[in-house]
């Protein structure tokens, strides 16, 4: 288990590391414009190491000199990273920002915004500032290190209930009255499940990884066996526990809303199954053993979520997704966690496969 905790951790950093480089006095230039004082950075520095490889992150402080007294920020610039060692064909930032704007009227838990460079003239990429909220993220390794390991049974309890609680939060927003009646992925499709299955393709068909072919069949499953959604809800979109940033045993925000949009909440519980699925036959060998999915559906349930239909094709959906992430990175990463990336994602072959000849 700790050949797959480190090749997520390193795969993590080798991603970052080709990232685009930010100017600091573009983005102070473009910081006045946005709070209209004279803007001065401190402390400037990259995202966490271990967590998170889809877009470029820059953590710092601004000082803002305002007439009567300095007003200091500690901010987070989200930006494209304009590289071919990419994760996703084509980044939405505008979207994302638009969504966090809406969603700080609400009492889900989400950093507050402030400015969004469309075009990247001023900082010299697209990107948008937002609150740096004080917290520790869970480590893409999950149960290794990091809050989960660092807690006792009573915390690691109260963490999981309260990461709950806000994904049923999410799912019970009247989204519809936030303007988010038609929030969907800009793809081909008919219904949101249609949109968002071809918009993951368009990075799938875009990376060219060497199991493409293997891919087209699990589409094609996906799309002719959606299920109706009556009822559409507004699902994060990229639930696991990384993107949870946590104070005190309880979720200080939920981070990056990127792959947000309309559609099933059974999703969202299938990306957050199948995300810890592979830790559980290392259970014995982890510090801390993942929760069962029974036990994490009846959480779910117990902090109000919705009623839960067929999971098991969200369950492919979710492994279709993680491929497509690991088949993208896998055309860039170096040879040695290639290697285990492609030994990690015989597993979600496996199960998807699986649940499709069911």
């Amino acid at each position: 288990m700790s050949d797959i905790a480190n090749a997520l951790d390193k795969s993590v950093a080798a991603a970052k590391s080709t990232y685009a480089k930010v100017d600091p006095e573009r983005l102070a230039a473009f910081l006045e414009k946005v709070f209209g004082a004279k803007v001065s950075l401190e402390e400037i520095g990259g995202g966490a190491a271990k967590s998170g490889s889809s877009s470029g992150i820059l953590i710092f402080t601004a000082r803002i000199h305002r007439e009567s007294k300095d007003e200091v920020k500690r901010l987070v610039l989200r930006y494209d990273p304009k590289s071919v060692h990419r994760l996703f064909v084509e980044y939405d930032l505008k979207s994302e920002f638009d969504l966090l704007s809406r969603l700080k009227k609400t009492s889900i838990a989400v950093p507050a915004v402030y400015g969004i460079d469309e075009t990247g003239d001023d900082i010299g990429v697209v990107g948008f500032v937002m609150e740096c909220v004080p917290g520790e993220p869970i480590p893409t390794s999950l149960f290794t290190s990091g809050p989960l390991v660092e807690t006792n049974e009573v915390g690691r309890q109260a963490i999981y209930r309260d990461i709950l609680r806000n994904l049923a939060k999410i799912h019970n927003l009247d989204h519809v009255a936030l303007g988010l009646g038609n929030f969907t992925k800009k793809a081909e499709g008919r219904t949101p499940q249609e949109k968002l299955t071809n918009w993951w393709w368009k990075t799938w068909d875009w990376a060219k990884p060497k199991a493409h072919a293997r891919l087209v069949p699990v589409r094609d499953w996906l799309l002719k066996n959606a299920p109706v959604v009556e009822t559409p809800v507004l699902m994060h979109g990229d639930p696991n526990l990384g993107n949870y940033l946590l104070h005190q045993n309880r979720v200080a925000a939920m981070l990056d809303w990127e792959l947000s949009s309309v559609g099933a909440p059974e999703l969202d519980l299938a990306i957050q199954i199948v995300s810890m699925d592979p830790h559980r036959p290392h259970a014995d060998k982890l510090p801390v053993s993942p929760p069962s999915e029974a036990d994490w559906l009846m959480m779910y349930a117990d902090a109000g979520g919705k009623p839960l239909g067929e999971l098991d094709y969200y369950k492919v959906h979710a492994c279709y997704e993680i491929l497509i992430c690991m088949g993208s990175m896998s055309t860039y990463l170096p040879e040695d966690i290639v290697a285990q990336y492609d030994a990690m994602s015989g597993f979600y072959w496996a199960l998807c496969e699986r649940l499709m000849n069911k």
